[in-house]
């Protein structure tokens, strides 16, 4: 039981340039019985939140205006070196 614990206090950052999206997904995961979701419509934020906040897991659209989510990736490889 610790372990499901666990996974469901994981810290989740969504990341869609789409409100519903989000929406969506939120109530997905605490329906699922996760509490530690950070959303953000800005793909330009990903970096600097998951710097201050360490997400265990980021869920990204790829297909977003201004800075695709593969561009947001290859960002992160700079900030997560392992």
């Amino acid at each position: 039981m610790a372990f499901k614990t666990a996974i469901l206090n994981a810290s989740i950052l969504i990341v869609d340039d789409q409100e519903v999206n989000i929406s969506l997904l939120d109530q997905l995961l605490r329906e699922a019985g996760y509490t530690r979701l950070t959303s953000t419509r800005n793909p330009h934020e990903v970096c600097a939140l998951h710097r201050k906040n360490r997400y265990d897991l980021i869920l990204l659209d790829l297909q977003m205006p201004g800075m695709d989510g593969f561009q947001v990736l290859e960002n992160l490889k700079k900030v997560e070196t392992d």
